[in-house]
Parts: structure tokens; sequence; C-alpha cells
């Protein structure tokens, strides 16, 4: 089988690349890739498909499809019928082209209106779920060390969901929190005694089956609990002098270790590198750096530069980015913050994601993040945008309109008298969401009785 692909000059190398993996898979198949002179795929319509074809037809003939962009607009059927050879849209991006020949191969019929991808959605998702196993897998090859069993490794980023409680009873309406986060950070208050910590971290373990780390201002209280928790979260540089005193209690132990926000960039990735070694010749063998992310318009580009700077120096250093400084410090909706947040870390390779849900506003984040890693995993690895998988993080917008037009009157009735309301005699409903609970409470009760 011959097949023709159809792109702009721009796109040109990127479709070849594809088209020659393609060959490679495929022994007896031919692919030939045709730049057409316009810069951007995506402009090309029938009109100037038809004329640019037809003035190459000799060439055009030897193949038996012709695959145009997705983004072609208009039904290039006209285009078909004009060459007298097959000609259909591909997918919207060059990276899902493999999984279009391969449903070719299999017998699968595209279109000349949509492009490929609305038939291709099945597949993508099978692929989707391969990726997403695949680095699981390579997470537990190919990590920097594990918390209780969990690999910490870019491959398959994990969630921290910190959660800031007073009484052990107060953790039950975290259960649903805790589905989607991987490991949980419990906050305590300063002043918080050793009993009431421990009665926290065991419920804690007990209610989430999952790693607990604590965080908490004061050292000697997570010393204290140390043998209790997988983690301890949030050392200050200015604490090191003293974990060397418990180096034999710690040395297994994942600690966090926070820098100062108020230093410069590179100042603080090389004071972070150069106590993340200090530690490590001391005997201490599993570091996270979390370097503070900022608020907006309050340092968080300085952040994100720290971040760079650290990725770049300690290679061998897991990082964690606390989303929460950003969602909690910013009134916009949660899900397109944290989902960015991810987008870019994860193009950086860190390892852990750490938010809080201390506000209404905030609700569902731990969510947002497992979700946007997991996105961010797919993109990454197909090597495209993170849009059009099979899943997304849209939720009040929509990617597609979905107006339907109201049915035209045949008769119109004009009402100018406000009829008398009367009350219904069986009662009333109000409906509410316990967003704790995770259900849809209704409320029945009679006209005057509330």
């Amino acid at each position: 089988m011959k097949i023709l692909l159809v792109t702009g000059r721009q796109a040109y190398r990127m479709v070849m690349d594809v088209a020659e993996r393609i060959m490679r898979e495929n022994p007896g198949l031919h692919i030939d890739v045709l730049a057409l002179p316009i810069p951007v795929a995506a402009m090309m319509n029938t009109i100037y498909l038809q004329r640019e074809l037809a003035s190459r037809i000799d060439y055009v003939k030897q193949f038996n499809l012709v695959i145009v962009p997705g983004y072609t607009r208009g039904d290039v059927a006209e285009v078909s019928e004009k060459l007298g050879i097959p000609v259909v849209k591909g997918t919207l991006y060059i990276q899902d082209l493999p999984l279009m020949i391969n449903a070719l191969l299999r017998g699968v019929k595209f279109s000349t209106i949509e492009p490929a991808d609305s038939i291709l959605e099945s597949e993508k998702k099978r692929v989707e779920l391969d990726v997403l196993e695949e680095a699981r897998k390579l997470a537990l090859v190919e990590k920097y060390f594990d918390i209780n069993g969990l690999p910490i490794s870019s491959h398959y980023p994990l969630v921290i969901s910190e959660i800031y409680v007073e009484e052990p009873s107060d953790l039950y309406k975290y259960k649903r929190v805790a589905k989607y986060a991987d490991l949980v950070s419990i906050g305590v208050s300063i002043g918080c005694n050793l009993l009431r910590a421990r009665e926290l971290i065991n419920k804690a373990k007990e209610l989430f089956s999952k790693p607990v780390g604590i965080d908490t201002g004061e050292l000697e209280l997570a010393i204290e609990v140390s043998g209790d928790v997988d983690f301890i979260n949030g050392i200050r540089v200015s604490e090191v002098g003293e974990l060397l005193r418990y180096v034999d209690r710690l040395r297994e132990k994942p600690i966090v270790l926070l820098g100062d926000p108020e230093k410069a960039p590179v100042d603080e990735a090389l004071e972070l590198e150069r106590v993340v070694k200090f530690l490590v010749g001391k005997g201490f063998s599993k570091i996270i750096v979390d370097p503070v992310l900022m608020p907006p318009l309050n340092g968080l580009v300085k952040s994100l530069e720290t971040i760079i700077h650290l990725r770049n120096r300690t290679p061998s250093t897991p990082l964690l980015i606390g989303a929460g400084n950003v969602t909690e410090l910013s009134d916009v909706d949660s899900i397109g913050l944290n989902a960015l947040l991810v987008f870019i870390g994860v193009e950086l390779g860190v390892e852990l994601y750490l938010t809080t849900e201390a506000s209404t506003k905030t609700r569902g984040s731990t969510r947002e993040l497992r979700r946007a890693i997991e996105m961010a995993i797919i993109a990454k690895k197909l090597r495209k945008p993170p849009k059009d998988l099979s899943f997304n993080l849209l939720c009040v917008k929509s990617k597609k309109a979905m107006r339907e037009e109201p049915p035209k009157p045949r008769e119109i009735a004009y009402v100018y008298e406000k009829p008398e309301w009367r009350p219904d005699p069986s009662g009333f409903f109000r409906i509410f969401v316990d967003h704790d609970e995770g259900v849809i409470r209704v409320q029945h009760y009679l006209y005057g009785s509330r």
C-alpha cells in the first residue's frame, strides 16, 4: 500500500520523521510526504488542496490513498472526486498519525469531513492507558528511593495532600481528598503535644491507608514522631545542624528540605545544593527539596527560576512544588492553576506536588493535580500538547458548542394576568450537595413548616 501524507513547509521534517518510524514498524508499507508551499498546514482548505494536488496529478496518482491535515477546512470528498483517488482527513496532531495508519491497515474507514481523531477515540484511550502503565513500571525501576513502597521518580510524579486538623475525628471529612493523593502530610499547629500528634498520625494511617508524614514548625516534635511517620515535611535549612544529632534515627527517613525564597534564585539553588551534599555526606539518604513556590506577583517567577537552577544542578535529588501557595493565594479557579503548575513541573522533571484544600475555592485540588499529572505524562511521552486526549480538565467550559436551536412556535399565547400562586399541599423539596461525604441530600418539608 502506498500512502501520501500532505503537509505544510514548517511541519515537513516532523511528518517525515513520523512517516519513517511508521514504515520501520510496517515493512511493505510505503509512505511519502508532500510539503505544499504553505507555511502552516492548518491554513489549508479544499480549494487550495484541489488546486495544488491537481497541478501534481501525475505524482499523486501513484498512491492508493492521500491523507491531508486534520485541520483542513471543508469536505475533501470534492478533492477526491477531482483527483480520482481516495482522500481523507488525518489527525489533528502529527504524533497521532501512527494510530491512524495502524487503524487503516486493520481496515478502519476514515472521513472526508471529520478529523481522524473522532474515529480513533477508543484507540487513543488504549494508547494513553498503555503510556501511564509504562510510566508506572519505569518509576519502579528508575527512581531516587521509596516512601513506604511508593517510588519517587520523574516518570510518574506523586501528589501529597497536606491536611491541617486539630482533632483525630476531623480527619474523616478528608477521606475523599486522600483518595486522590499518593501521600498525606498531617500539618500540626505550634504547641501540639506529642500524644495528640501521634493520635493524628495513627488515625490518618488507619483511615487513608497511605504513607503519612508530618509537617510541623517544631523540629523536636518531628524528631519525636519520626518513628511513626513515613516522611518528615518542612525541615528548614537553619535546622540542618540540629538534624545531625539524630542521623542514626533519620538516616533512612525521607526528609523534605525547605528553601529560602528571600534569596536570589541562583543563591537559593546553590545553598540547597550545598546543604543536600552535606546531608548526604553525613549519612542522610532520602532528601527531597522544596524551593517554596511563592504566590503570583510576589515571587512566583523567581521560584520557578530557582527550580530550573536546582533541576540542572541537582539531577540526583527529587524536587517538590507546593501548588497550594499559588491556588490558596489567588482568587482564580484552582483547576487551571493546578494544571499549569503541573505542566510546567513535568516539563522540568519535578517529582512531587503538594497541595492543600484549606478553603472552599480549592476544594478538589488533589484530584485536579492527579489528573493534570496523568495528562502531562501522556502528552510528554507522545510529544504533543496536553490537548485532545481522551480525558481533560474542562469543567465549566467545553471544546464544542452545544447549541440547540429552539423550535419555531406555530402559535403564540400571551398571558396578561398573573395567576394566583398556591403552595403544593404535598410539600416541597430542598436539595443540598454534601461535598465532604460526596452525596446529594434532599429535604422534604410542608409549606410553612420550616
